[in-house]
């Protein structure tokens, strides 16, 4: 009888972390599961640590080349047997209920196409870090955020098997497959996030997303073009550029003209969504004042104009309170 979830982890020259990532699902509370591992054509000696395991749970798939991650997700989608698809990179690390409180999550929950979690990084030493990596947690504020960013971390997810096999990883995002994928299920599917750490994300600076940001740039810009299609409103390579910045996490001072972009763009696709109805209307307008909130705290201290100028978002005053409880 097939095991009720796979674990898949695709892998590529990991041979620093991958043992410590095998153990953390082998530890796990709930324990019908197949590990799934997938080689993607390492060059280092993450095969022979792989093959050192003999849990009869663990299945090594190995490409024989270097394919590429989502060429190696969609054959690791070919050769799931469980039910459900419990995702984890080959850095990171799963805590011990991780798959028994998802699972029944989705056992409980048969409406919902998937599950991820909140998780908290790790660096190459272990060393957790103070800050927690916070999702939303209800499907209506997941999918409007992800009008803006991926709102599920891919090493927290988990879903059902059948559907991920059905839907694939487009092979042309080389990054972001994963925010891709959550936006096209997303659109006919429920998701949730359960508020409370259930993995340990690594950062390293060998680390994918770390050496291609420009790619993951570019290919982020394609999938907001998409949503902001499916809006029908009109927009430039200055507005996905400009769109772009608004979640990213840094310090960097914002300037009075782009706050007034900010103004006039939300209140598009505020007036946009209120003639669609893609997005439910308080979960939007609260995840928008959230982002209009933060930007805020960062504008430059030389625009001594903010202090005479009066921003509007159009915004219900319910929902505009309920953002603030």
């Amino acid at each position: 009888m097939p095991a009720k979830i796979t674990v898949f982890i695709p892998v590529h020259n990991r041979q620093q972390y991958i043992g410590q990532t095998i153990q953390s699902v082998l530890n796990q509370s709930f324990g019908d599961f197949q590990l799934l591992l997938v080689d993607d054509g390492s060059t280092d000696n993450s095969v022979e640590i792989m093959r050192s395991y003999r849990d009869a749970r663990i299945t090594l798939i190995e490409n024989g080349a270097n394919l590429g991650i989502p060429k190696t997700r969609n054959i690791g989608l070919e050769h799931a047997e469980g039910e459900y698809l419990a995702i984890l990179d080959s850095d990171d690390l799963m805590h011990k209920d991780r798959l028994k409180k998802q699972k029944k999550f989705l056992d409980k929950n048969k409406d919902y196409a998937g599950v991820g979690s909140w998780s908290r990084y790790i660096d190459d030493q272990d060393r957790v870090a103070r800050w927690l990596v916070m999702r939303p947690i209800s499907h209506a504020k997941i999918k409007a955020s992800l009008l803006f960013h991926c709102a599920i971390h891919n090493r927290t997810f988990m879903a059902r098997t059948s559907l991920m096999r059905e839907l694939q990883y487009d092979t042309d995002f080389r990054r972001c497959q994963d925010y891709e994928l959550l936006h096209r299920l997303a659109k006919n599917y429920k998701l949730h996030n359960l508020p409370e750490i259930l993995v340990s994300g690594r950062k390293h600076n060998q680390q994918i997303t770390s050496n291609t940001r420009d790619l993951g740039d570019r290919l982020k810009k394609v999938i907001f073009s998409r949503m902001l299609a499916e809006l029908d409103i009109a927009h430039d390579e200055t507005d996905l550029s400009n769109h772009l910045h608004l979640v990213r996490n840094t310090s960097a001072k914002i300037s009075m003209r782009y706050l007034e972009w900010c103004e006039a763009w939300f209140n598009k696709i505020l007036a946009a969504n209120e003639a669609s109805h893609i997005y439910d209307v308080a979960a939007l307008e609260q995840v928008i004042m959230r982002i209009w909130v933060k930007l805020f705290s960062r504008q430059s201290e030389k625009d001594s104009a903010l202090d005479n100028r009066k921003f509007i978002l159009k915004v219900s005053s319910q929902h505009a309170k309920a953002f603030f409880k």
